[in-house]
């Protein structure tokens, strides 16, 4: 039985790389938040007056606010496709892919999981990460990985020919809705699901969908924790990302699992930050 003094401990070398690295990255947000009200606001904001690391976010949402004005939304916009591809190589990308991966496979070990599942796999940046870990670790884990779209599945072929001793399959699935009977037939318990990025583009009434297969979630997203909404916010609804309120979510975390903890909380005490970004929870 996985206990949260027990598991914070087993985790506190992750914590403490991970948050010092958010302390860092998120610690000029106040100023990031006031050059998006500025431009919301249609004023031009110097690209000097924002914050390095948040300035190709910054430039992504600005470039929104002038399709909007046009009236045409092109998602093969250049300066929308760099910014995207920054994130997947950003040095925050690749910290918080790595310890949403990490956290899981402690935890998988801790607990005995029979079987892992990968939520919104996307470009198969999270996937990568886990496949290479677990084969490095030596751990034949089954792994089902997820997506809404049948053409991502297909891209996460392409990782299954690379490690074609890995015990790794695909699956559809559509979080807004339950999961289906094949990929309930496929699932071992304990069963811990993972995800990054995906429930802020679906709903969180999404997470009981998940509840309904998953003993564990490792969960990474942007969680709203304090309310605290501002313009980066608003500007984020224009390409369908909504805000995820953590005092939402966390009726449902209490109805579906026994216990859960924000990972990364001392980094939103530290600062002030609204969002965290890893909800850990158990049955």
């Amino acid at each position: 039985m996985l206990i949260k003094e027990n598991l914070q401990t087993k985790l506190a070398d992750l914590e403490k790389t991970y948050v010092d690295f958010c302390l860092e990255q998120f610690g000029s947000w106040k100023d990031f938040a006031l050059a998006t009200r500025r431009i919301y606001k249609g004023e031009a904001v110097d690209e000097a007056d924002v914050p390095a690391s948040y300035l190709h976010e910054f430039r992504m949402l600005r470039e929104v606010l002038k399709m909007e004005a046009t009236g045409k939304f092109d998602w093969t916009n250049p300066v929308l496709k760099e910014s995207f591809s920054h994130f997947v190589t950003s040095d925050y990308y690749k910290i918080w892919g790595a310890t949403i991966t990490e956290i899981s496979l402690r935890i998988s070990q801790i607990s005995g999981v029979k079987t892992l599942v990968e939520i919104g796999a996307g470009k198969g940046n999270l996937t990568e990460i886990m496949i290479t870990r677990l084969d490095k670790a030596g751990m034949t884990i089954p792994l089902i990985v997820t997506d809404v779209s049948p053409a991502v599945l297909e891209n996460i072929g392409k990782l299954k020919n690379r490690f074609q001793h890995m015990p790794v399959e695909t699956m559809p699935w559509d979080i807004k809705k339950q999961p289906p009977a094949e990929l309930v037939q496929m699932i071992q318990h304990p069963c811990l699901l993972y995800e990054r990025a995906s429930i802020m583009y679906s709903n969180i009434a999404s997470i009981e969908n998940m509840a309904a297969m998953a003993d564990i979630v490792v969960l990474g997203d942007m969680f709203n924790y304090t309310g605290e909404l501002d313009a980066y916010d608003d500007i984020a609804k224009k390409i369908g990302g909504e805000p995820l309120f953590y005092s939402q979510i966390r009726p449902l975390m209490e109805k579906c699992f026994r216990d859960h903890f924000m990972f990364d909380l001392r980094a939103q005490e530290a600062l002030g930050y609204p969002s965290t970004t890893i909800l850990i929870g158990w049955r």
